[in-house]
């Protein structure tokens, strides 16, 4: 699934750069479109975070219809210092989730968030398996049979504030297991 998504990574001051982002979301009104990776559960590369610890560089995600004139902004700006390192598109973010319950009333939640995904959104691979076992009914929680178990798991993929919304969802569930979104270039 392609993405209208870029991701930059600038070098300069982060909390400089999120007091320009503000001061930018305010002068255009801006609502969506441009996210701090780290404020959300965005894998960015092992490797590219630990020299972004080092040497002062952030990730950002903006859309393609923020992007020119957010690095505009920035070029019109030189004595904050931004340095634009790397500017590249998106071309896939998802992450991989499972889940694991013995209550009807948690699956019954799991299966409307599934069910109800966004249009920007698709599951792959994904396999759910529920069993009822009617005679175990009543059974205390920590015995070897269970009246209801419901399982499986796959991956989530598209518009990745969309993602993030998802994520937070199946996050909440102390029941799911989720990963950090992971992007692809």
């Amino acid at each position: 699934m392609s993405s209208n998504y870029r991701e930059l990574i600038i070098k300069g001051d982060g909390k400089l750069l999120k007091g320009f982002l503000w001061g930018y979301k305010a002068t255009k009104r801006v609502k969506s479109g441009l996210l701090f990776c780290d404020d959300h559960p965005i894998d960015t590369h092992h490797l590219q975070e630990l020299l972004r610890l080092q040497t002062g560089r952030e990730h950002l995600i903006c859309t393609e219809g923020h992007h020119k004139s957010l690095v505009a902004a920035m070029h019109r700006a030189p004595a904050l210092g931004f340095e634009i390192l790397s500017d590249r598109p998106i071309v896939r973010s998802y992450f991989e989730f499972k889940f694991d319950t013995f209550s009807e009333k948690v699956a019954s939640s799991l299966k409307r968030i599934v069910r109800r995904l966004p249009m920007d959104l698709e599951l792959t691979g994904f396999q759910e398996k529920e069993d009822k076992h009617p005679g175990a009914a009543g059974v205390e929680i920590y015995a070897p049979a269970h009246h209801y178990h419901y399982h499986g798991g796959g991956i989530a993929e598209g518009n990745i504030e969309k993602l993030l919304s998802l994520h937070k969802k199946f996050a909440y569930h102390e029941f799911v297991e989720v990963k950090d979104i992971t992007i692809e270039f």
